[in-house]
């Protein structure tokens, strides 16, 4: 999975267009590959959640010195059982997390909750029809969205100016514009 995911978070990062003193969270972190990848290039602070306390331990020790440096803060626990602060981060983002979300609203509520006026929410996701092929995706835990199911959610969730690459999978970014 980290290596799978090593071109994905480079696009991302590009994506993200991280600025000096940027505040950034990552929903399901995994490894901590792009909390390493963030901390090690910019000079921000970075957190995020994972619920799995594997990937939690094994994150933790790929970014130990960035922990210790106070860049890096990881939690371990559910995205939507979490509190966020309101108007605290400037760039929240995910890599294949939104199939574990059983519905959209809650957590794009909570993730416009979290942005400040003009942050950016970047999400990366497999086109449906590809994860229908997967073997491992047959499970019900899977949710299998299109694209334009998440485009209606983020748009009732109160995202706008919404762009979306197609490379493998989509890279959907969106922005909190007003207050």
């Amino acid at each position: 999975m980290i290596f799978g995911n090593r071109a994905t978070y480079d696009k991302m990062i590009s994506e993200l267009e991280i600025k000096a003193y940027d505040r950034i969270f990552e929903i399901g972190y995994g490894h901590g590959l792009g909390v390493r990848k963030i901390s090690s290039k910019f000079d921000c602070f970075v957190s995020g959640i994972d619920y799995s306390e594997l990937m939690f331990n094994e994150a933790t020790k790929r970014n130990r010195k960035y922990i210790e440096n106070k860049k890096v803060e990881l939690y371990l626990g559910d995205f939507l059982d979490s509190e966020l602060i309101s108007n605290q981060y400037d760039k929240i983002f995910c890599i294949n997390v939104i199939y574990f979300w059983d519905r959209l609203d809650k957590p794009f509520s909570k993730i416009i909750y979290g942005l400040k006026k003009g942050g950016t929410f970047c999400l990366y996701m497999v086109h449906s029809d590809d994860l229908k092929k997967a073997k491992y995706t047959q499970y019900d835990i899977f949710n299998k969205y299109t694209l334009d199911h998440v485009v209606d959610n983020l748009k009732l969730a109160g995202f706008s100016d919404i762009k979306y690459k197609f490379n493998k999978g989509y890279l959907i970014k969106c922005r909190k514009l007003t207050a």
